[in-house]
């Protein structure tokens, strides 16, 4: 599981992701999941008013331009995210707010 090996380099995301793992719901192939691996994300950080695309993409993966990796705390907070939705999270410190717009294409 990545949360399992990521927690000695990056503990506080670790067990970010791992408490929205717990709290995830499983559901039928065919029905709206969310922000999934591999979906292109249109979101909004904070307050800035520029949108931003990303894909959510594996750690092994290499990085091309607009990739979140699920592994960092961005990637942690968009993982089953649905549109319009927002959360919360502290990133070094800093509370930090993303807003999902669309994702899935």
């Amino acid at each position: 599981m990545l949360a399992e090996k990521a927690v000695v380099q990056m503990p506080y995301v670790a067990a970010y992701l791992e408490r929205e793992l717990e709290r995830a719901e499983l559901c039928q192939p065919w029905d709206p999941a969310g922000v999934s691996m591999g979906n292109r994300v249109l979101f909004q950080l904070d307050d800035q008013p520029q949108q931003r695309l990303g894909r959510l993409v594996y750690p092994h993966r290499l990085p091309d331009k607009g990739d979140v990796p699920i592994l960092g705390a961005l990637g942690a907070a968009l993982i089953g995210m649905r549109r319009q939705s927002c959360i919360e999270w502290l990133d070094g410190g800093q509370l930090r707010r993303v807003t999902v717009l669309d994702y899935g294409w």
